[in-house]
Parts: structure tokens; C-alpha cells; sequence
């Protein structure tokens, strides 16, 4: 079968590899479509824990179960599923087990014409999603969803702040946050990228470049109750003048740098919480599916490639101008 893989020497490359048979419990998906994050490109440049190589990549993906291992319910077989991207988070839904393992590195990937999954990764996807819009799912979508949901405690009318809207994890985030009734305002430098965010539900935007946006965001929203941030500034202390007493702050990446500072005494006084978060458990990923498919939500897809061109999506998304998900078509 043909796959993407990383080399020993970080070379992104098409290659000839073994088609996976399925072993007890475990399934082999014939892939549709799978889909790009940014955690893809901090594999590629070798900037990633734990790195083994060579591996097939792609964390995301979508497609037909065609065989089923000893012990799998053969009602699976010709389902059309969405896949849950990891193993091992175990049975605490507070957090993972040291042994959880996302697909794409170390374990093999969906970028790749089959991949071999245990059958509890499988969840029947629902027809009105497309394979582009199923595979550009999970991750994203999930730390979105535990971010708000599980960590922010999301509620109607809570005012919320979704950093770098153009990216796929915010771009989740507006759309639960908006169907959970709440009252969104989003960060970009790129004035197209807010405006489209207003045409899906947002409030209103603020370009994070321009001085005292912190005061005008909290002049027109009367303060911040959640802030889901794949990119803290330098200084959490810009925050303030937007939080709320109370507020949770929910930290997702670090685009813009790994080492941030605070006035904690600021922090605790206002009774802050700093919240950081990746993924979500098994639960959550159903959880959310059912909730997306409640208020028929679907992911933005910004561009599709083939899978002769995936070298080309993967520069693509290294360019950051995109607004959505960059897919590739299996």
C-alpha cells in the first residue's frame, strides 16, 4: 500500500509499505480522506517529543472498515467510521496514562491507504458529513470540545475568547461555543480571517498587533469568562484587563513561544485559573460526535489535496494563511 512517511532523515515522502492485518479486537480501515495539523509540521522539522522514525503521519482520518480481527463484531465491516487518533488514555477521564500514543507518530498514521485501529477507536460516521469534513475531526475538535466543555465549563451567555481563529482547534471552538448559546469574540491578525468569523456566529474580532485591543475587548464584551488559547502571549498579564474574576484560562499550544510569564499575585487575587489541555478521552470523542451531529456541525475544510500532492498540502499548511482544515484525499 502507499503511505506518507517521515524518514530517519526527516524527508517527507510517498512510499511502498506493507498493507496491516487486523489482530484480535482490531480493524482494518481502508482510508477515504485524512486530514493536517500544526502538530504534523512540528513532526516534520524533528521538533516533536519522543520522535520515532520513520513513521507514516497523520493523526487524522476517516473511512470503510473492510476486515475485522478475532473477537471484533462483524457488523462493522463496510461502515463508514471516524476514528478516534489515539490508544492508552485508560479509564481516568481527568487525564491520560503515561502510555498514551497518538497515531502519526509514534504509531503509524492515516496519511496511508489502510491503517489498522482497535475496534473501541471506531465511531459510525454520520452521513451528513463529507470524508473531507469527517477526517478533519479529531484532534481539533476534541481539544476544543474538552477545552470548553469539560475544563471551561461552558454555559449560555458566557462570554468566550477563541485566540487565532484561523486555525482548526479555534475553529471548532466557535462553532460549540456558538451552539452552546455563548457570547464568542476571536484574535487574529488577519482582518479576513475575523470577518469570517463574524459571518459564523462571532461577536466581534480584534487584531492582537494593534495596541490596547485587551481594553477595547473589554470594554465591548464587560469581561472574558473562558479564553481558549492555542498561543499565550509572552505576559498572561495582557489578559487582565478582559478577565473576569473567576475566569479559566485554557491553553491548548504554544504557536507563539514555550515560555510565558504572569503576575501571579494578579492571578490568584482574581481567583484565575490556568488550565492546560490536549486531546480528550474515548468518551469525550463520542460525546462530541453526538453533539455535532445534534446542531449538524461541521468542520471548515479550507483546502483538499490528493494524496500524490500531500507534500505539497503539508506546505500549505506551514504557510498559516489558511482559515480551516487542509485534507488529503486518500
Amino acid at each position: 500500500m502507499k503511505a506518507l512517511s517521515l524518514s530517519r532523515e526527516k524527508q517527507l515522502e510517498i512510499i511502498e509499505t506493507e498493507k496491516p492485518r487486523p489482530q484480535a479486537g482490531e480493524v482494518l480501515v481502508a482510508i477515504k480522506s485524512a486530514a493536517l495539523n500544526h502538530r504534523e509540521i512540528w513532526i516534520s522539522k524533528g521538533m516533536y517529543p519522543g520522535m520515532t522514525l520513520p513513521s507514516t503521519l497523520g493523526a487524522d482520518g476517516a473511512g470503510v472498515v473492510v476486515e475485522v480481527g478475532a473477537g471484533v463484531d462483524a457488523g462493522w465491516l463496510d461502515k463508514e467510521v471516524m476514528c478516534y487518533p489515539a490508544i492508552g488514555w485508560g479509564d481516568n477521564e481527568e487525564a491520560p496514562t503515561r502510555q498514551y500514543r497518538l497515531y502519526g507518530m509514534p504509531l503509524p498514521g492515516f496519511i496511508a491507504e489502510y491503517i489498522v485501529l482497535p475496534e473501541e477507536n471506531l465511531v459510525e460516521k454520520p452521513a451528513y458529513l463529507s470524508w473531507d469534513e469527517a477526517a478533519a475531526v479529531p484532534v481539533a475538535s476534541l481539544t476544543a470540545w474538552r477545552g470548553l466543555v469539560k475544563h471551561g465549563r461552558i454555559q449560555p451567555n458566557d462570554n468566550v475568547l477563541i485566540t487565532g481563529i484561523g486555525g482548526g482547534v479555534a475553529q471548532a471552538g466557535l462553532s460549540f461555543a456558538t451552539a452552546y448559546g455563548a457570547n464568542v469574540y476571536v484574535t487574529s491578525s488577519h482582518p479576513d480571517k475575523m470577518a469570517y468569523a463574524q459571518s459564523q456566529g462571532a461577536v466581534s474580532g480584534f487584531n492582537y498587533r494593534e495596541a490596547d485591543w485587551e481594553k477595547a475587548l473589554a470594554q465591548q464584551s464587560g469581561g472574558i469568562d473562558i479564553v481558549l488559547d492555542g498561543a499565550p502571549p509572552q505576559s498572561l498579564d495582557t489578559y487582565m484587563p478582559f478577565l473576569k474574576v473567576g475566569s479559566k484560562v485554557i491553553v491548548y499550544g504554544s504557536t507563539a513561544g514555550q515560555q510565558v510569564g504572569m503576575n501571579i499575585a494578579r492571578f490568584f487575587l482574581r481567583h484565575v485559573s490556568l488550565i492546560g489541555t490536549a486531546m480528550g478521552s474515548p468518551k469525550e470523542f463520542k460525546e462530541m460526535i453526538a453533539f455535532m451531529e445534534q446542531h449538524q456541525i461541521k468542520p471548515l475544510i479550507y483546502k483538499s489535496f490528493s494524496f500524490a500532492d500531500a507534500i505539497e498540502a503539508f506546505e500549505t499548511l506551514a504557510t498559516g494563511k489558511q482559515v480551516g482544515k487542509i485534507t488529503i484525499q486518500i
